[in-house]
């Protein structure tokens, strides 16, 4: 699915939050030889990743981003979910950190199953704003009403012919402190807005500023985990 992130890459870099270190602990089995990482991105979540496998593949299909990427320890590589340039059979993890409902089914489970090992994880994780009350309903509503069920962020779609167990689930909930300034640039990274005409990008972003309540302010996050094992053949 097409994405229009490559043209904000350092936005994007410099305004999307890191997934906690408690969701690796979580994600990543020990010992860890080779990870892969789908929908790398500027490789925000790479860096981490890469503390926790002794070798880091890090799959990104968008010229813009690959073009953002510097992770030490970490091998880019320009490739698609639906067509990982990784032998098979090799791969401890697979894991895509926000990126799992862009990709298209069953062509990217079917992918991961062949990367992994019998025995090796496939996890996912997204961090999401979490609505609380009035203010926050209101100014990450691209966020949330931007994809139908089939491609919600949060949501493990697996195809149901591949050789995975039942997956296993698990929610982090945490605030982040910004200022509104670095708040609305998050939101602007987001596709539902980036799919705006500039102007009214920023009529939009503008009155989304107004919603937000004090500068800074601390903003709640919920990081959604899965994970699942390669039952082997």
């Amino acid at each position: 699915m097409s994405r229009p992130f490559g043209a904000v890459a350092e936005a994007y870099h410099r305004s999307r939050s890191e997934i906690p270190y408690a969701a690796f602990d979580w994600l990543v089995p020990q010992p860890c030889r080779r990870a892969v990482e789908l929908g790398a991105g500027t490789g925000i979540q790479t860096r981490r990743l890469a503390r926790f496998a002794q070798e880091t593949l890090a799959v990104e299909p968008d010229p813009g981003m690959r073009a953002a990427f510097a992770v030490d320890g970490a091998t880019l590589l320009a490739g698609t979910a639906e067509n990982i340039p990784v032998e098979g059979g090799g791969a401890d993890l697979v894991v895509a950190f926000e990126s799992w409902h862009w990709f298209a089914q069953p062509r990217a489970t079917h992918e991961a199953a062949r990367v992994l090992r019998p025995g090796g994880v496939l996890a996912t994780a997204w961090n999401l704003p979490e609505i609380v009350d009035d203010w926050t309903a209101k100014f990450w509503w691209p966020v949330t009403s931007a994809h139908d069920e089939t491609r919600r962020p949060g949501r493990l779609i697996l195809a149901a012919d591949a050789p995975f167990a039942t997956p296993q689930y698990r929610v982090l909930r945490w605030t982040w402190r910004r200022h509104v300034d670095d708040l609305v640039a998050l939101l602007g990274t987001y596709s539902h807005v980036l799919a705006l005409e500039p102007l009214a990008r920023k009529e939009f972003l503008d009155r989304q500023r107004s919603l937000v309540p004090s500068d800074p302010i601390d903003v709640p996050f919920t990081t959604v985990c899965w994970r699942t094992v390669h039952k082997g053949a």
